[in-house]
């Protein structure tokens, strides 16, 4: 569907149009009906713009509910009892690093909703003085900008819209309008305008609304958009019938010929939190001139480093404002929080543990067609090297893992294979590993077997504290009974390990030792080793407290 933004002097000619068409039906004392009114505004779209622009009535912003009720007037029980710590802990779960970004975001949305629970609880606090927290993210691609904000909006319950700055024009030019996030947000909280005032706004890439200071004619999609966006962030009444839509004009046009009138319908943006974020390259450069840093002995990355963590840290105002932002826009956005860049170890940690990892993902994918994958941990090092190389941030691991694993979602689906390991050669040669494990049945079994082994000493080290590895001369022995018996290697483990982990605790308390290495003895006798650990750690005690 091709999307029709007319500017106010078309609609102008249309509304015309359409009051024409009533009073000519008027006078032939006979009703249009809907499918008339439409037909003839079809009409008239297709005579003003030829067959290059096809009209299609959408379904209204707010559903309907039963006489008795709407949603658009359903009343809300408005509950926010988080705590700042609370709201970072629940961030942690899924974004990595950024500590001081979600701790100052946590306390900002915490401040917000408290007021607008007590706003909602007592309406005669609406009369104080309030300065409403908007915020503004600085900090590279796909360091978490846009994550932690929908995550937000998770947890609180409220509707969330997300846009692009570059999206938007000045009022009367063709692009889309700021008003239509408000509208936006009435679609995303089905209707119901009471929820949808506590929302969250999100406009991202919002650096590209600087005016750039040569500018040269009227600049429609920076400094007009950002007055529009400060009458939003401020407070004022937004009409949900977009001048801008047709299909709304439609609307409007069969609703005045049904009842005589229009109804009005409007929300507040009182209470809406905008939040704006950007890359905002360049903003370091000012900041470092105003304060007058000198680079003098630091390399060109620790210089970009050096900026990313302290100059940011330092923006004022006024450093909005040289960026090229009304002074007016950005004294309505109070809260500043900057995200660090991403290393690799960070990437890692984010395929490692996030509950939002991108393996996650790929391993359902996968899962979809009964086929297991399973990553090993020096897969996920070689892929989160990978990514930090591209310089996109996390943004960059789906990018290589599409690369890496693209061949396998298209051939192992139909092959006979059911389980497959990625391990770091998958990740450096994924064409080559996929021939081979699809031709040789026994290297694809080694492979599992081996990441499942592995995937066994990680889950022990976590249940007990303690790091143990067999070596591959003990790998070995436990994959020849693995095939010879058809037992699970955890089966297997299980039973060389029976006494081992308080035989371990002891050595542990003895020695302080917690580390293991399991040789081809421990597989072949395990309790006799086990012993002769224990008795030496005895031994070593003693030596040590004489």
């Amino acid at each position: 569907m091709l999307q029709l933004y007319l500017n106010i002097r078309k609609l102008d000619r249309i509304t015309t149009e359409l009051r024409n068409i009533k009073l000519l039906n008027q006078t032939k004392n006979k009703k249009p009906t809907a499918e008339e009114i439409q037909k003839e505004f079809e009409e008239f779209i297709k005579h003003k713009y030829g067959g290059t622009v096809r009209f299609v009535q959408q379904p209204p912003p707010n559903i309907e509910l039963n006489e008795q009720d709407t949603q658009s007037q359903k009343k809300i029980d408005l509950k926010f009892d988080l705590k700042p710590k609370e709201v970072k802990q629940y961030l942690d779960r899924y974004v990595i690093k950024q500590y001081e970004a979600k701790k100052a975001l946590a306390i900002a949305v915490c401040d917000h909703y408290n007021h607008v629970r007590k706003c909602h609880e007592n309406p005669k606090l609406l009369e104080t003085d309030y300065s409403k927290q908007n915020i503004i993210v600085l900090g590279s691609t796909g360091v978490g900008k846009t994550y932690m904000i929908r995550h937000i909006a998770k947890l609180i319950g409220v509707p969330f819209v997300k846009a692009d700055a570059t999206r938007f024009s000045e009022t009367g030019y063709v692009g889309a309008n700021v008003e239509d996030l408000i509208r936006d947000l009435v679609t995303q909280a089905d209707g119901n305008l009471e929820l949808a005032q506590y929302g969250i706004v999100y406009i991202d890439e919002a650096d590209k609304l600087a005016t750039p200071p040569n500018i040269i004619g009227r600049d429609i999609s920076g400094r007009g958009v950002q007055f529009g966006l400060l009458k939003l962030m401020e407070e004022t009444e937004v009409d949900l019938k977009s001048g801008s839509d047709p299909a709304a004009q439609v609307k409007a046009a069969i609703e005045f010929q049904q009842k005589g009138e229009i109804e009005e319908q409007v929300i507040n943006t009182r209470h809406i939190l905008f939040i704006m974020s950007g890359a905002f390259n360049g903003l370091s450069d000012i900041i470092e001139k105003r304060l007058n840093w000198k680079s003098i002995g630091f390399s060109i990355e620790g210089r970009n480093q050096q900026r990313s963590i302290d100059l940011l840290a330092e923006i004022t105002s006024k450093d909005f404002i040289d960026f090229g932002f009304e002074p007016e826009f950005i004294g309505r956005i109070p809260i500043r929080v900057v995200c660090e860049d991403l290393e690799a170890e960070d990437l890692y940690y984010i395929l490692k543990n996030s509950e939002g990892s991108i393996i996650k993902q790929y391993e359902q994918s996968f899962q979809a067609y009964d086929v297991e994958a399973m990553f090993s941990d020096a897969s996920l090092h070689q892929i989160a090297v990978l990514a930090h190389h591209q310089k996109t941030g996390a943004r960059a691991l789906m990018t290589v893992c599409e690369k890496v694993l693209r061949d396998y979602k298209f051939e192992l689906p139909s092959s006979p294979i059911k389980e497959f390991a990625v391990t770091k050669e998958v990740v450096n040669d994924p064409k080559g590993e996929l021939e081979r494990i699809t031709t040789n049945q026994e290297y694809n079994s080694r492979l599992v077997f081996q990441e499942r082994i592995r995937r066994y000493e990680g889950d022990f080290q976590e249940k007990h504290k303690m790091k143990i590895q067999f070596d591959q001369e003990a790998t070995e022995m436990i994959y020849a009974r693995f095939i010879s018996n058809q037992q699970e290697p955890r089966e297997i483990c299980d039973e060389i390990l029976e006494s081992y982990q308080h035989g371990l605790s002891l050595i542990k308390q003895n020695t302080g030792k917690s580390d293991f290495t399991f040789t081809k003895s421990v597989v072949e006798d395990p309790d006799e080793v086990l012993e002769g650990w224990i008795r030496e750690s005895y031994n070593e005690k003693s030596k040590e407290s004489r």
